[in-house]
C-alpha cells in the first residue's frame, strides 16, 4: 500500500488584535453635513413625518458626538439671524442686529451681579469699539436675573444673564440699526445724492460731453458713496462684534467660577 499522504492540520483559530479590527472611517464637516442632507432627503421621500428635530434633539446629538451643546444654539441662532435679515446684511457689509449666546453649568446668585456688570462696562467702555459705552442705559436686577442696557456709539447694547434648571443663560444683543440708518443715509443721500447730481448735470452741459456720461458719471458717485458707508459699517460692526465675543467669554467664565463657588458644600462648625 502507498504511504497515506499525509493532510495538514487545522489552524487553530487566531484572536482578533484591537489593531485588526477593522477601523472606521472618517468623514470630514462637508462629508458629514452631505451625509445628513442625504439621510434626511431619503427620510422625507420615505413619506416620515419625523424628520424634523427640535434643537434639543440637535443638541443631543451633538453632546454624543462630543461637541459643546451651547455651541448648537448659538449656531441656530446666526442661521435664524441670516434668514431674516440676509439681504440686508449683505447690502450693509454686516449683520444690523447681532445675538451671542453662552451657557454656563451651575446657577449664579444675587451676589455676583455687581461684579457681571462691572466687568460689562469695563469691556465696552474700553477702546477699540470707537466710542465709549454711554450709560444712559439701565441696569435691572430681578431676583437672581441680570439686565444691563446701553449704546456704544451709535449702537445699542444688551445683556441679560439669567439662571434657570441648573444652568446660566447669557445672552448679548447688539443693534446696530441707527449707525446703519446715519451712515447710508448721510453718505449715501448727502454725499451720492447732492454731489452725484451735480455732476450728473455738470459733465453734458460745461464740457459738452453726451448725456449718458452724465448719467454715468452720476451713477458712479452715487455707487462710491455707498460703498464708503458699506465699508465704514462694517468696520464698526466687525469691532463691535469682537468686542461682543470677548465680553461674551469673560462673563462666561465669571458666572462659572461664581456657580462653581456656589455648588461646593459650605462650611460647618
Amino acid at each position: 500500500m502507498s504511504p497515506e499522504r499525509s493532510r495538514p492540520l487545522p489552524s487553530a483559530p487566531r484572536s482578533e488584535s484591537p489593531s485588526d479590527l477593522v477601523r472606521e472611517r472618517t468623514y470630514g464637516e462637508d462629508e458629514v453635513a452631505a451625509i445628513l442632507k442625504r439621510a434626511a432627503r431619503i427620510d422625507h421621500d420615505r413619506g416620515s413625518t419625523q424628520g424634523a428635530l427640535s434643537l434639543s434633539e440637535i443638541e443631543a446629538i451633538a453632546r454624543d458626538a462630543g461637541i459643546d451643546p451651547s455651541l448648537v444654539r448659538q449656531a441656530a441662532r446666526e442661521i435664524d439671524e441670516g434668514r431674516e435679515g440676509g439681504l440686508g446684511g449683505a447690502l450693509a457689509g454686516a449683520p444690523v442686529r447681532a445675538t451671542i449666546e453662552r451657557v454656563v453649568d451651575g446657577e449664579i446668585g444675587a451676589e455676583d451681579h455687581e461684579r457681571l456688570a462691572q466687568e460689562i462696562r469695563g469691556v465696552l467702555s474700553s477702546a477699540g469699539v470707537g466710542n465709549r459705552w454711554g450709560l444712559p442705559g439701565s441696569i435691572s436686577s430681578i431676583g437672581r436675573t441680570l439686565a444691563v442696557a446701553g449704546f456704544t456709539g451709535t449702537s445699542s447694547i444688551e445683556v441679560t444673564i439669567a439662571p434657570r434648571d441648573g444652568k446660566t443663560f447669557i445672552r448679548l444683543t447688539s443693534d446696530r440699526g441707527q449707525l446703519a440708518g446715519g451712515l447710508f443715509g448721510g453718505i449715501v443721500g448727502g454725499v451720492g445724492g447732492g454731489v452725484g447730481s451735480n455732476v450728473g448735470w455738470m459733465l453734458p452741459a460745461l464740457l459738452h460731453l453726451p448725456w449718458f456720461v452724465g448719467v454715468a458719471g452720476a451713477g458712479a458717485v452715487v455707487f462710491g458713496a455707498y460703498w464708503l458707508a458699506r465699508s465704514i459699517f462694517a468696520s464698526n460692526a466687525r469691532g463691535l462684534d469682537r468686542k461682543m465675543e470677548a465680553l461674551a467669554d469673560r462673563l462666561e467664565a465669571i458666572a462659572a467660577s461664581a456657580a462653581s463657588a456656589r455648588s461646593l458644600p459650605s462650611g460647618g462648625p
